[in-house]
């Protein structure tokens, strides 16, 4: 065989040791280029407008689901002085899901936040920032953040309790 006939020659030694390079590279590009987000909000709405402190907000959101992902949340309620306060509980108003995950496409879904009782009175605002890790390298170095839209609610005092918090003490 000559040098000629052997350059021409397909190697396939060479071929099975530089495929599983081209895989990896193939793979690391895909992820690298992966930066669509799982859930694109279309609109948000407050169910209700005047919420007392320690009351509950209800807010409805539209969303566009793509995909699943795991995703940790961070929710915030600024108040009429402009202080930030985390709410301690919410409630989740989905239909039920299927085999444990969330049908992907447009829904409609309700959260129920409870305002903590230090708020004060006036205009608020409440606010929710997605973190999504999809792959590796999110979960590594560069998640996918998502914010959903901005909430305008009114905070007003709160209901007087009917029993005293501490009863009086009977001989």
């Amino acid at each position: 065989m000559t040098v000629l006939e052997r350059t021409r020659a397909f190697d396939w030694r060479s071929a099975l040791v530089a495929s599983p390079f081209a895989v990896l590279l193939a793979w690391l590009v895909t992820i690298l280029i992966d930066r669509e987000p799982p859930i694109v909000f279309e609109t948000a709405s407050v169910l209700t407008p005047q919420v007392p402190q320690g009351g509950v907000l209800d807010v409805q959101y539209t969303v566009i689901q793509n995909r699943i992902c795991a995703a940790a949340v961070e929710r915030y309620v600024t108040d009429s002085d402009g202080i930030v306060h985390v709410p301690s509980t919410y409630t989740v108003g989905r239909r039920p899901l299927i085999d444990g995950y969330p049908p992907e496409g447009r829904e409609t879904y309700q959260r129920s936040i409870t305002i903590p009782l230090a708020t004060s009175l006036g205009r608020a605002h409440y606010e929710a920032r997605f973190t999504y890790t999809c792959n590796i390298l999110q979960k590594l170095a560069f998640p996918i953040v998502v914010t959903a839209p901005t909430v305008y609610f009114d905070i007003v005092p709160a209901p007087a309790p009917l029993m005293p918090l501490t009863p009086e003490l009977k001989p």
